[in-house]
């Protein structure tokens, strides 16, 4: 084994294992500033789960199918916002040393972004209609909100794109943890004042409208004031960037999220019900080393001309984010039914099976996630299109063969686990 391939010493773990952690775990700043955004993860999933949790006791099974169904449908048009995010993180990181053309780039990629949005949401609401027909959601308006959630959901990824280019890793995850809280208080205070699954959405929209000012005025704050003519930006990169890291936000986000609409559209309204809550418990295994993938995208954006230092940092953080997703699967798996039961109460113990399909099948995913988050960030995106093509089969299998839950989560297993095979194939080849 040659050094390039042993960059995280795994002969030596073999045989002194608490060496090797002194050694590259406590001064790898990839963990430390991966932790700060962990912690940041921990602490405002626990809120974005307390919301889930406190919709799904609040709504009841039923409503709360229709609840998931439209924040799948609000995750999808993240899609968007998820691409957005990736390319102001890829540009500012190369921006980070020019202070006046860095703020001239988020200034004018923040204005574009807003417009982008507004046309999502006009489109939303256009096809507001046919959607509610399709999910069987009545009345249409509870469609509407979901669009008025894209205006400063949108915009506000290119302020966290920022943060995280510029790798100021403390105040972005003071604001994803803001923005789950607010989340959580006003959706808790709309639903107990009567307005329920419509009160849920606009408490997403008044998040996204407080942190996107907070965030603005923190970042040009941060950022020069006055902007020479000299400073400028080819924006027609970004715009060819744009492409793979849509796509990136596609494969991210839809192949965890179109399967609670499918199970919405195929299953009756209360195995729906269980499926949203054992996919929203699932999840919680891609949230958890996500802080990895976040610190991971702009050290390989400034280091991409170095092969050797960006396989150390993927080598390293393949191994965090199977440590932590792995312990949740085995958990999962060993003692679903007091999961399920803890967080959902005794109505939901029967997605017991699906629970512990969905964990497994999401540590093949986070795994995938990594690489693919690696290769974007390397500006080589032909796994972002292998990636891409596999969660549209996914998509379409998942379409086909409905016949119960746990098909779909075999579906998605088979497809996450063929993924990190590639992907390990892509980064060698």
């Amino acid at each position: 084994m040659s050094q390039d391939t042993d960059d995280f010493g795994i002969r030596q773990f073999a045989t002194s294992p608490v060496t090797v952690i002194r050694q590259h775990v406590l001064g790898d700043d990839l963990l430390a500033h991966g932790s700060i955004i962990a912690i940041a993860t921990v602490a405002s999933g626990a809120l974005n789960y307390a919301f889930q949790v406190f919709m799904g006791r609040a709504l009841g099974p039923e409503q709360y199918g229709v609840f998931g169904a439209l924040f799948a449908l609000f995750y999808i048009v993240n899609v968007f916002g998820r691409g957005i995010r990736f390319s102001a993180t890829r540009f500012t990181a190369e921006l980070v040393d020019d202070g006046p053309a860095l703020a001239s780039f988020h200034r004018k990629f923040l204005r574009q972004s807003m417009l982008f949005s507004i046309g999502i949401f006009v489109t939303l609401v256009a096809a507001a209609p046919i959607l509610s027909d399709f999910l069987d959601v009545s009345p249409t308006l509870l469609v509407v909100a979901i669009a008025g959630t894209a205006p400063f959901g949108l915009a506000l990824t290119v302020n966290f794109g920022t943060l995280q280019g510029v790798q100021w890793f403390t105040p972005l995850g003071g604001y994803k943890v803001l923005l789950a809280g607010v989340k959580l208080a006003a959706g808790v205070v709309l639903v107990l004042l009567g307005y329920g699954v419509f009160g849920a959405f606009t408490a997403l929209v008044l998040a996204s409208v407080v942190v996107f000012g907070l965030t603005t005025l923190h970042v040009r704050r941060r950022l020069p004031d006055t902007i020479p003519s000299t400073s400028s930006f080819d924006f027609s990169r970004a715009y060819r960037y744009t492409l793979p890291a849509i796509l990136t936000g596609f494969c991210v986000t839809v192949p965890t999220t179109v399967d609670v609409l499918l199970a919405k559209a195929f299953f009756p309204s209360r195995l729906a019900g269980l499926y949203v809550a054992a996919s929203v418990l699932g999840k919680i295994l891609i949230f958890l080393p996500m802080g990895i993938s976040t610190a991971l995208f702009p050290k390989v954006s400034t280091q991409r001309g170095d092969e050797t230092a960006t396989n150390a940092l993927l080598n390293r953080a393949m191994l965090y984010t199977a440590v932590i997703a792995g312990l949740g699967a085995v958990t999962y798996w060993v003692v679903p039914e007091f999961v399920l039961t803890t967080f959902y109460g005794a109505a939901y113990a029967d997605a017991v099976p699906l629970l512990q399909w969905y964990g497994i099948s999401i540590l093949a995913f986070a795994l995938a996630s990594v690489v693919l988050n690696f290769e974007l960030a390397r500006s080589r995106n032909r796994f972002v299109y292998v990636f891409t093509l596999i969660s549209v089969v996914e998509i379409a299998l998942m379409g086909v063969f409905h016949a119960s839950p746990l098909q779909f989560l075999h579906i998605l297993l088979a497809g996450n686990a063929t993924l990190v095979v590639l992907g390990i194939i892509e980064v060698h080849s």
